[in-house]
């Protein structure tokens, strides 16, 4: 296996759901990751290690991060641009 792949499968086995459009959204919205934290009730670093690829969200912190936004989950996974 090559180093790469091994990588890329080691970034999401760790924790469930990549949010690849979770730092487009809170750089959107003008937040920062601390600031998206307090929101959402998660720490700033689980909003930074979700936005650099280092873990998945649980489903809990998923909607968590999705009602602060004020944005659907779905727009977290797909980046559709419906607002709440």
């Amino acid at each position: 296996m090559s180093q790469v792949s091994r990588e890329e499968d080691q970034r999401y086995r760790t924790r469930g759901i990549p949010l690849p459009y979770l730092r487009e959204l809170r750089q959107s919205r003008g937040l920062s990751q601390r600031e998206l934290g307090e929101l959402a009730r998660v720490s700033s670093g689980t909003v930074y290690r979700l936005e650099n690829g280092l873990r998945g969200a649980y489903p809990g912190t998923l909607r968590k991060l999705a009602t602060a936004l004020r944005v659907a989950p779905e727009v977290l996974l797909y980046g559709k641009s419906t607002e709440r």
